[in-house]
C-alpha cells in the first residue's frame, strides 16, 4: 500500500495521493537556503536525499569552536568550517533564485500543474544572499588572515 494514499501529507517532492506533485516555490527555497542553509532546510524542502550533510558538518564544527575557543571562538577552525557551509548555502540561494521560471518548473515542478510566475521575490532573495554572503566571506577572510599574520609575527610559522 502506498503510504501517501492514506490521506496523510506527502513529503516535498514526493508524489501525492493522485500522482500530482506539490508545487515547490523558488522564493521559499532561496529564502530557506539564505536563512537556514547551515541546517540544510532548502535541501530538505527540495527533496534531496543528502540534506542532512549540511547540519552534520556545520553543527559539530560550530559546537567545537564554541566549546574550545573561549573568548576567541571565532578564530577556531570549526568556525571557519561552519562558515564555509553557510557560504555554500548562500551561493545555492543565489543560484536557486536566479534560475529562470521555465527551467525551475521543468526540473522541480514537472507534474504540479502550476506554472511559476515569480516576479521580484527571488531577485530580492538573491540580492540579500549576495550582500550577506560577501559580508560573511570578507569577515571570515579578515579573521583568518589576521590569525595567520599574527602567527608569522610570533614565529610560529
Amino acid at each position: 500500500m502506498n503510504p501517501t494514499s492514506s490521506g496523510g501529507p506527502a513529503a516535498a517532492g514526493s508524489p501525492g495521493p493522485r500522482g500530482a506533485r506539490p508545487h515547490l516555490s523558488k522564493p521559499l527555497a532561496g529564502a530557506l537556503a539564505l536563512c537556514f542553509g547551515w541546517a540544510g532546510a532548502h535541501r530538505l524542502y527540495l527533496g534531496s536525499r543528502i540534506w542532512w550533510l549540511y547540519p552534520a558538518i556545520a553543527m559539530p564544527a560550530m559546537g567545537l569552536a564554541i566549546a574550545a575557543g573561549g573568548d576567541a571562538w571565532f578564530r577556531h577552525p570549526g568556525f571557519f568550517l561552519a562558515s564555509l557551509v553557510q557560504l555554500v548555502a548562500m551561493l545555492e540561494a543565489i543560484l536557486i533564485s536566479l534560475t529562470p521560471d521555465e527551467k525551475w518548473d521543468a526540473r522541480r515542478n514537472p507534474a504540479s500543474g502550476i506554472a511559476s510566475a515569480n516576479r521580484w521575490a527571488p531577485v530580492f532573495v538573491a540580492i540579500l544572499s549576495l550582500m550577506l554572503g560577501a559580508t560573511l566571506m570578507m569577515s571570515v577572510l579578515a579573521i583568518a588572515l589576521e590569525a595567520w599574520f599574527d602567527a608569522i609575527r610570533a614565529g610560529r610559522m
